[in-house]
């Protein structure tokens, strides 16, 4: 494991705290690299030049995605004073991290974030107790199961359109554009332009996702296109009559708000960090 030298770059933030007036800071881009399952997983931290420990956020990219999408979300965290770590998922078939994506799953991507959220927690300037877990699609449904997973570990949870749909998918044998028999899961496929193994969907199919996710008790988010085509919001309505603690606010918006949905995003996800800072 190694850190990549570090670039800075000047940017606006606001400050965490309501009723602080907004500044400017430095934020340095710092690069990194570390192992996990074998593979090199890179990704890169926003780190605004602020006094003491910061609180952080993870931010997760879903399928056929990376960091080029998810750095706007970590800007949102990183505006608010946050640590904010963006990383390609390893064998994701796209991004700068290593590993064939015949390998890739749901659950290989849970491991990377648990190595990541460890990697975290042992920044000196990061506050091991307040890291939140942020997903994207499929990135949300990795984000939610591991942070159900190490719940301790885990300040609060931010999903957007979180295609919680998945094993769903994987049973009825239809993931995105991909077609097969689910009885008889063919050894390699491919959904979009990555190539996929038989493990994606087998892992797929054997998760309950309401049932591994909802035990989380922490403040949850959840952020859902009423235009999505591509995940039902169905599914974000379930999850948060489900969850003990959880707002989910629908936005005019389709998935991964391509066209519209990010700008109310992303004030929905701020109003939800400054009421949490606050305690409400």
């Amino acid at each position: 494991m190694f850190e990549l030298p570090k670039i800075k770059v000047t940017v606006q933030f606001r400050a965490p705290s309501a009723g602080h007036p907004a500044e400017t800071a430095p934020i340095e881009k710092i690069p990194f690299e570390i192992d996990s399952q074998g593979c090199k997983l890179r990704g890169f931290i926003l780190r605004p030049q602020r006094a003491g420990r910061l609180p952080a956020v993870i931010v997760s990219h879903g399928f056929a995605s990376c960091t080029r999408d998810t750095k706007k979300y970590a800007r949102v965290f990183a505006d608010e004073g946050y640590a904010a770590i963006c990383f390609d998922f390893c064998m994701s078939g796209s991004g700068k991290s290593t590993g064939s994506s015949l390998g890739m799953s749901v659950l290989t991507e849970k491991t990377d974030l648990l190595n990541v959220l460890d990697y975290v927690k042992g920044l000196d300037y990061v506050d091991p107790a307040r890291i939140t877990l942020a997903g994207c699609s499929q990135g949300g449904l990795v984000s939610a199961l591991a942070a159900a997973e190490r719940e301790s570990e885990v300040e609060r949870l931010v999903l957007y359109y979180p295609a919680l749909c998945i094993p769903d998918d994987a049973r009825r044998g239809h993931m995105i554009n991909a077609k097969f028999d689910p009885d008889h899961v063919p050894e390699r496929f491919r959904a979009l332009f990555v190539r996929l193994g038989a493990k994606y969907a087998l892992d797929a199919q054997g998760l309950d996702p309401f049932r591994e996710i909802c035990g989380f008790s922490k403040p949850v988010l959840i952020v859902h296109g009423t235009k999505d085509k591509l995940v039902d919001i169905g599914y974000s309505s379930r999850a948060a009559q489900t969850y003990p603690n959880c707002r989910l606010v629908k936005v005019k918006g389709d998935h991964g708000f391509i066209f519209s949905g990010f700008s109310q995003g992303k004030k929905a996800t701020v109003e939800f960090l400054h009421t949490q800072d606050q305690g409400e």
